[in-house]
């Protein structure tokens, strides 16, 4: 048996007010950091023998990684397929200053998002590919064990969207909080979702705020 553990970065600023974020490396502010430490010690408490924690490059989910693999002492690698999607002039913006600045584009994108291409963005075939290809190297070189990998909202949908044997429109109806976890597990050849953005692990007391 394989278990993968998906867990969501911690909250940044930019959550906070609905800006953008893509390949932009914003820092996780002060409820991120707290989130980050209530996710590892949930998993913590879970995970029996971890064997390695992957990990987004930008800095938002590698610290969210890196307090998470601390508290399970397993390897930490980092993995830039699970970037968030670039998304080019938009980020930054909010969803009201995008239509404001980019009314066809954002039109198109409502329509279609996996051909409407925001200026200077990365495709969405493009990520999906990339994020795919990750998967298929996990379960590659993991054939069992527990494994955490720590993303972002479109990263992650789309690993959720491999074993669901979703399409863009399974991407689009799964939401996923700040370190929300979601666990998929293979049995044999097949996948299963077991888990769906957990987020209970917020409510516990015990762990200090920064």
């Amino acid at each position: 048996m394989l278990r993968i553990y998906l867990v969501r970065h911690g909250q940044t600023a930019w959550n906070q007010v609905g800006r953008i974020q893509g390949h932009s490396d914003t820092p996780l502010d002060a409820v991120g950091w707290r989130q980050a430490q209530q996710a590892a010690q949930w998993l913590s408490v879970r995970i029996q023998k971890p064997v390695a924690v992957y990990s987004s490059d930008l800095q938002r989910a590698w610290h969210t990684a890196q307090a998470i693999a601390d508290a399970l002492g397993a390897p930490l690698h980092p993995e830039p397929a699970l970037r968030e999607r670039h998304w080019g002039l938009w980020e930054g913006l909010t969803s009201d200053e995008i239509q404001q600045r980019f009314p066809d584009h954002h039109f198109t994108y409502l329509y279609d998002p996996m051909m409407g291409t925001p200026p200077e963005a990365e495709p969405m075939q493009a990520f999906w590919q990339r994020v795919r290809a990750f998967g298929h190297r996990l379960l590659e070189q993991h054939p069992s064990g527990e494994v955490v990998v720590v993303g972002h909202g479109g990263s992650l949908r789309i690993l959720l969207c491999e074993a669901l044997a979703g399409d863009i429109q399974t991407y689009r109806r799964i939401r996923l909080d700040n370190t929300g976890v979601s666990i998929v597990e293979r049995a044999g050849e097949r996948l299963y979702v077991s888990l769906l953005n957990y987020t209970d692990h917020l409510n516990d007391p015990s762990v200090d705020g920064f």
